[in-house]
């Protein structure tokens, strides 16, 4: 099972072992994937979003490059690629700290329900990320969560 944390630092672990993904435009591909399970992403747009400052060729490279980085990191069946789009599969066996606090109960919630949460946050969404959707992503949870 893939682990992936997001909430107060980036962490992956793969079957109860940590997995390294040193490179951060591909920690930032797997948080973006991840976080929209499901979705099919335009390759260009996904290049754009993460390498706003380059051509669009050096910026699918790098897009190729990362995804490729991912692979070899926790292996291919967590994505769905072709020439134009690129998913991270949402059948696959992942955990993602995200979607469990999402999962909670609001105000009817139990107090297990309550330390569980707490339990989960660690902090805001990608510390030390400043893409612009990573930004907005983290505004969306404040607005959940306050």
């Amino acid at each position: 099972m893939l682990e992936v944390r997001l909430l107060g630092k980036f962490e992956v672990q793969l079957n109860g072992e940590p997995v390294e993904i040193p490179s951060r435009p591909a920690q930032s591909l797997l948080s973006y994937l991840i976080l929209k399970a499901g979705v099919a992403h335009r390759r260009e747009r996904l290049a754009g979003l993460l390498w706003p400052d380059s051509d669009e060729t050096s910026a699918r490279t790098n897009l190729r490059h990362a995804l490729w980085r991912l692979r070899k990191a926790i292996g291919d069946e967590y994505f769905i690629s072709d020439k134009v789009t690129v998913s991270f599969t949402p059948s696959s066996d992942y955990q993602l700290d995200v979607d469990i606090l999402k999962d909670q109960p609001g105000e009817g919630g139990t107090s297990d329900d309550l330390i569980r949460i707490i339990s989960i946050y660690e902090g805001d969404l990608l510390p030390g990320f400043y893409d612009e959707w990573v930004n907005l992503e983290r505004e969306g949870l404040r607005a959940v969560f306050e």
